[in-house]
């Protein structure tokens, strides 16, 4: 076999690798914010002292992965892509910038249509009397700011009111690289 034909073999090899390692980090990710999720949905079946507990451990557990993921971060650049949305999500949710599990769920496992139909959904909720003015403009700003991360294009009237709503932990998430 000759030397160029090896190497192809071996970039399709990596690249089949570096794939798989994808879906299961992607996996992992999102299993810790479905627990994140599911934590907040049921919250009425525990106590306070269980949430802050759970919530801790699997705060931990993304604080750990991340760390892993920073470790991956070296190899093919498709694999980096995904490894720094990733990051980025946990590091997100380690520092609490989304209020709304589902949300960022969405954002790691790229899904700006799923972000967009929950944009237009909040903001039919909230004038329907649903959801509360400032539940509405909290998933606005979260929903906006993962579209953002995302590369989505936004509207002039969406970043104006990306601008003037975004917290803290949001424009740092946003700003990260």
């Amino acid at each position: 076999m000759t030397r160029c034909r090896r190497r192809r073999r071996a970039r399709s090899f990596m690249s089949a690798d570096a794939k798989k390692l994808a879906a299961n980090a992607r996996a992992q990710i999102e299993r810790l914010l479905t627990q994140l999720a599911d934590l907040e949905t049921f919250r009425e079946d525990f106590d306070e002292e269980e949430i802050q507990e759970i919530k801790a451990q699997t705060l931990e557990q993304l604080e750990a992965f991340r760390a892993s993921l920073i470790k991956l971060d070296s190899g093919s650049v498709e694999l980096r892509d995904e490894m720094q949305i990733m990051r980025d999500a946990t590091t997100a949710a380690i520092k609490a910038a989304f209020k709304t599990p589902e949300v960022l769920r969405m954002f790691v496992m790229k899904q700006p249509e799923a972000l967009r139909e929950r944009l237009r959904r909040a903001e039919r909720d909230a004038q329907l009397g649903k959801m509360t003015a400032e539940g509405a403009k909290t998933e606005r700003v979260e929903v906006l700011t993962a579209l953002k991360k995302l590369g989505a294009p936004l509207e002039d009237g969406e970043l104006e009111f990306l601008r003037a709503h975004m917290t803290a932990g949001l424009a740092d998430f946003v700003e990260e690289k």
